[in-house]
């Protein structure tokens, strides 16, 4: 396996270059076509700070203001996906689990593990809401 540079490797931690995984989301060229697609594509959207995705894909019922993107202190270290479902009453509802570790202003380690509920309209996927334990 050839080991890719740091600033070139994708954050949501699938060792591809950032170019040919997250960033067409990102530029609006691919769409996500799992949950589980979307949850990296925002991950690695907090990493690079690409606020207007973020706000794209958070669902309307539950999207916060834009205002509310603009942290620039955290740094994004590593994302690891748990485990993945699709609702067994819905198909376009799905959940994704995962771990984000981040250091924070101060250089303190912490994680952060959430399920992350997904709804899919009109050929989209759309965050809502996540349980964080």
């Amino acid at each position: 396996m050839v080991k890719i540079k740091a600033e070139q490797q994708c954050p949501c931690n699938i060792n591809k270059l950032y170019r040919q995984c997250c960033e067409p989301y990102h530029l609006e060229q691919k769409i996500p076509a799992t949950a589980e697609l979307l949850m990296r594509s925002r991950y690695s959207a907090y990493a690079r700070q690409k606020w207007d995705y973020i706000q794209q894909t958070w669902h309307s019922s539950t999207r916060p203001s834009a205002d509310s993107f603009d942290d620039v202190t955290t740094k994004w270290i590593e994302l690891i996906i748990k485990n993945t479902s699709t609702s067994k009453n819905n198909p376009d509802e799905a959940f994704v689990e995962f771990i984000a570790k981040y250091k924070t202003a101060n250089g303190k380690a912490e994680k952060m593990q959430e399920v992350s509920r997904f709804v899919k309209e009109d050929g989209h996927w759309y965050y809502i809401d996540g349980v964080v334990s």
